[in-house]
């Protein structure tokens, strides 16, 4: 479990990152350990794990132990990446009901290479499009009609989420990439592909990153349909 990660994404206190710390050292008698246990050695309270847990996206205690278990097991191989025909339709719905916007695909990091490939691809099919990290485009007073395409692995960027919640608040639709379908970006976005491939609690150690993969494979099946139906 890499707590440095978590820290920076979740913005977690001291009080809660001795939680992790102590979770972590005791992994081989988590079975065992009762939330009161738990609190009363890390000189907190039974609602502070519970406080915590939500803070990760997670229903509660068992499932915090779940995922740091879990976190040092071997890798799952890629799963299935058939697209459920239901979404597909979505896509090309939101598509097609907002041909007169302007397409603008945001990320950071990595995935930044992910938003600069899928613009130029709408680009190459006639369809405008425009990476950027600016905000000003989504405003209320700005005519500019906007059609939102977020990129990210924990959907959990201050910066993502801070213009996603802007694009929702000027009724802008919002189409998010992402590596879980529990983070803050999904819950705002109209529709949602997750490669359900991250986990706040990877481990330093180096493991396959599918997020990249699955996304592109998605993005490149969800583009091929719709470009092939408005033909």
């Amino acid at each position: 479990m890499n707590i440095n990660y978590l820290k920076d994404v979740y913005q977690l206190k001291q009080t809660e990152i001795q939680i992790l710390l102590y979770l972590e050292e005791h992994l081989q008698e988590l079975n065992d350990l009762s939330i009161r246990f738990v609190a009363k050695n890390c000189f907190t309270s039974p609602a502070t794990i519970i406080r915590l847990a939500k803070k990760l996206n997670l229903s509660g205690y068992s499932e915090l132990i779940y995922k740091i278990k879990e976190s040092h097991l071997a890798p799952n191989t890629i799963a299935d990446l058939a697209l459920e025909e239901k979404s597909i339709q979505s896509f090309c719905q939101l598509m097609n009901q907002n041909q007169d916007c302007l397409i603008s695909v945001i990320s950071l990091g990595f995935a930044s290479h992910i938003a600069n490939y899928m613009s130029e691809v709408f680009n190459f099919h006639g369809i405008p499009s425009i990476t950027t990290a600016h905000t000003q485009l989504i405003n209320r007073r700005n005519n500019q009609k906007i059609l939102l395409i977020v990129v990210s692995h924990s959907g959990e960027e201050e910066q993502l989420k801070a213009t996603v919640a802007l694009a929702k608040a000027a009724e802008q639709p919002i189409i998010a990439f992402l590596g879980t379908q529990q983070s803050t970006i999904a819950k705002q976005a109209d529709l949602v592909f997750s490669s359900e491939s991250f986990s706040p609690f990877s481990t330093s150690v180096a493991r396959p990153q599918f997020f990249f993969g699955r996304t592109l494979i998605t993005f490149e099946s969800l583009i091929c349909t719709y470009i092939n139906a408005i033909k």
